[in-house]
């Protein structure tokens, strides 16, 4: 009895922290995302706290290693965030702080990362919104009255509704009377505008937000786990039928196209009557669902309780054949990469082909061996190891690279800097490093693309920095003399002397 007693008032104590760290959190939140975005340094420094209210509440508990696992990956997608300034990076980053939301639930309730099923993170994931409104709804009557008491509460308000009025009118008369204190008024009136309404709102909302994510923290909610009715297992016929039938597809569509399945650019007009650009825009991303769907459809018939004895050899033969796809669409990306040139997306698809190719043999060495354990945990944090490497190798840059030294080596084909300059700052650096080996008229179109870079205070807020756009600021300066005189004169540098007509710009 007294241990529950102790373990109640605890409850309390925390909860009302709870309270005050949460409305700390929603001025914050006011103060550094709201109104600065999320490529910035204020969303890194508003990650740290909250991830420090976090181990606050729950600096008692035994912390598993994992547990600081998922701290340490949060952090660094808030920090990679305020490095990198690709548009693209931002739900990559938000991705992985779910994943490590729901990896951190997970853990609660199971207490061990091989008991997590595939089904378990899609469920957790629907189930996020009830979890928190069930968390806040416990939490709130957990909150110590002595915080807020109901009396002065009451007369707080009371006596606001009773005062308002009268000094509004009064108000009123002493500015008809008097024009300075008329100014006064003026000047008082800006400070209560819309805008402070709107910044009441959003940390008003802000702190119930992060009252929820801390009231998660508090309660431990346990997801639960969708149950396989067992009126849905698959008998041997069945299990044969489906899969017999899969595989003989493959193997058709795979001999069908061996003769130019792996073709070079000859083989494939000559044998398919398609262009490399047709061949590549045709093939790859069908190919790439279909690789989605397989695992789709070989976890959907694992968690059915298949017959094991005929599931195993097809899913085998039919994970062999995907991978013979994947190769050959790996191969269509690359004919359509060295055409048409690289993009943050063709990049993105590539670290895709490798987190399907790394789930179908990672299902075959663990699901399909009897060892279930382990594998959905695995494939999670493969996706979310892949998302931070594509973070720090910096696409952008990637694609810049790739595009300018092939446009370089290759006289004849041009670069697209519209849409390397809008890729943001992380491309602008590589571009101006090569801005001497590009042609006149290109060196034109950055004079004028380049504008709003020009134009970009040097001492931003620092709620704004990103490590990136400062880079990009510091590059373009560097040319500042040259790009202005090209706005100005509508001239490319060729050979020390002016020289590019407007109408030849890209």
């Amino acid at each position: 009895m007294i241990r529950t007693d102790m373990e109640s008032a605890t409850g309390v104590n925390r909860a009302s922290l709870a309270v005050l760290l949460a409305i700390g959190l929603g001025i914050a939140a006011d103060q550094l995302v709201l109104r600065q975005g999320l490529t910035g340094a204020g969303f890194a420094c508003w990650m740290v706290l909250m991830l420090a209210a976090v181990h606050c509440l729950s600096r008692s508990e035994c912390r598993s290693p994992w547990q600081t696992c998922w701290t340490v990956f949060a952090l660094l997608a808030a920090l990679l965030l305020s490095y990198r300034s690709t548009p693209a990076l931002v739900p990559m980053m938000l991705l992985v702080l779910l994943s490590c939301g729901v990896n951190w639930i997970l853990k609660q309730r199971s207490g061990n990362w091989r008991d997590i099923n595939v089904l378990d993170y899609p469920w957790t994931t629907l189930r996020i919104p009830v979890l928190f409104l069930q968390s806040l709804w416990h939490s709130v009557g957990a909150v110590d009255p002595a915080l807020v008491p109901r009396s002065r509460v009451r007369g707080v308000v009371k006596g606001l509704v009773l005062a308002t009025p009268m000094v509004l009118v009064f108000a009123l008369l002493f500015a008809s009377a008097d024009a300075r204190f008329s100014g006064y008024l003026s000047s008082a009136t800006q400070v209560f505008s819309f805008s402070a309404v709107e910044h009441l709102i959003t940390t008003a909302l802000m702190s119930v937000l992060s009252f929820g994510l801390l009231a998660m923290v508090l309660r431990k909610p346990d997801p639960g786990r969708l149950q396989v009715p067992e009126r849905l297992s698959l008998g041997p016929e069945e299990t044969l039928i489906i899969m017999g039938s899969l595989v003989l597809l493959f193997l058709v569509f795979v001999t069908l196209q061996a003769s130019y399945l792996f073709g070079g650019q000859g083989i494939i007009e000559q044998t398919s009557d398609l262009t490399v650009a047709e061949y590549a825009r045709r093939g790859f991303f069908e190919l790439l669902v279909v690789a989605g769907l397989t695992l789709l459809v070989l976890l959907v018939m694992s968690g059915l309780r298949c017959d094991v004895r005929s599931f195993r050899p097809l899913a085998v033969i039919m994970v062999g054949l995907v991978l013979i796809i994947m190769i050959s669409a790996l191969q269509r990306l690359l004919l359509y990469v060295e055409t048409f040139g690289l993009t943050v997306d063709r990049l993105l698809a590539l670290g895709v082909v490798l987190w399907l190719t790394g789930t179908l043999v990672g299902f075959v060495l663990t699901v399909l061996r009897g060892r279930h354990e382990g594998f959905a945990f695995g494939s999670v944090v493969f996706g979310m190891v892949l998302l931070l490497a594509a973070g720090f190798m910096n696409p952008a840059v990637v694609v810049a690279r790739t595009n300018i030294e092939s446009a370089v080596a290759d006289g004849d084909r041009p670069v697209d800097l519209q849409y390397l300059v809008n890729l943001g700052g992380d491309a602008i650096p590589l571009i101006m490093a090569r801005f001497d080996e590009l042609p006149a008229q290109q060196q034109c179109y950055l004079g004028h693309a380049l504008k709003g870079w020009l134009e970009a205070p040097k001492q931003a807020d620092w709620r704004q920095w990103n490590w990136s756009r400062a880079a990009a600021v510091r590059a373009v300066d560097q040319y500042r003399e040259i790009l202005e005189s090209m706005t100005r004169e509508g001239g490319g540098y060729i050979g020390g002397r002016w020289l590019c007509l407007p109408s030849r710009m890209p």
